[in-house]
């Protein structure tokens, strides 16, 4: 979740910003199926998966039998008294710079509260309450856009929901749409659907561990239309996240957990 610079270099920043998007949104547009809609609410998880963790995972891209690494993905998760923040650090090879998303939410009801995102190409910061309100502002071309918007509640904010996919009451054949809130300057943003496709039982090889039992839960969602869809590998008595694959089309990345 190897390379040599001239391989990172010729990565451009579109197609850099177009993974990160996928790495923390793993987005493809998609009917809705008419299923359970998970929304913010009490007891949707089990309050003991709510802990304090730090994890990494090596980020690649496969193509063929080549595995290009592209980075590091630091996740660190701080269960605080009513409050639950998700900090993901992406260290990209050849970049100077992380791309750094803080995202705070409440948990009682995993709502969100907070949201900011900062990297080369721009910042947004987004404060949720009775209104959403925040800005976005584009580096390169330095133009700021504020954020207004008020909305109907009862959707998670679209960078928490990978973390809540871990959390989730899972089980074979568990399926059901969330709702979102994901903010764009194209589209001035809106609540869009993760779509849970399915979940399948499995198991995953670790290096410390051995053979463990996971849920493998596949899913995509309605941000971005690049036709993506991510598979999750997660313990089931731990609920740690080992593996993450990403298809888009043919090209294929994967995000693995660094066992230390």
């Amino acid at each position: 979740m190897h390379l040599n610079i001239s391989t990172i270099k010729s990565l451009n920043q579109a197609v850099i910003k177009k993974i990160i998007r996928l790495l923390l949104l793993c987005a493809i547009p998609l009917f809705s199926y008419g299923q359970e809609i998970i929304i913010p609410k009490k007891n949707l998880v089990d309050k003991k998966w709510i802990k304090n963790q730090t994890y990494r995972m090596n980020w690649s891209m496969l193509k063929d039998t080549t595995r290009i690494i592209i980075g590091i993905v630091n996740t660190k998760v701080m269960a605080l008294d009513n409050k639950v923040q998700v900090i993901t650090e992406v260290k990209l090879k050849g970049q100077a710079s992380s791309w750094i998303d803080s995202t705070i939410v409440r948990k009682s009801d995993l709502s969100p509260i907070y949201h900011s995102s900062y990297n080369a190409q721009r910042d947004m910061v987004i404060r949720f309450d009775k209104e959403i309100n925040g800005f976005y502002r584009d580096k390169v071309t330095q133009k700021t856009t504020e954020i207004n918007q008020k909305l109907q509640s009862n959707y998670f904010d679209s960078n928490f929901y990978p973390m809540l996919i871990n959390w989730l009451p899972l089980k074979t054949d568990y399926k059901a749409d969330i709702n979102i809130y994901d903010y764009s300057p194209k589209t001035t943003g809106g609540i869009v659907k993760v779509h849970l496709l399915g979940v399948k039982e499995g198991r995953y090889l670790t290096a410390k561990s051995g053979e463990r039992k996971v849920w493998i839960v596949e899913l995509t969602d309605d941000i971005g239309g690049t036709g993506a869809k991510s598979i999750y590998q997660i313990d089931q008595i731990t609920r740690q996240l080992y593996k993450q694959e990403i298809s888009i089309g043919a090209r294929k990345m994967e995000m693995v957990l660094l066992e230390e």
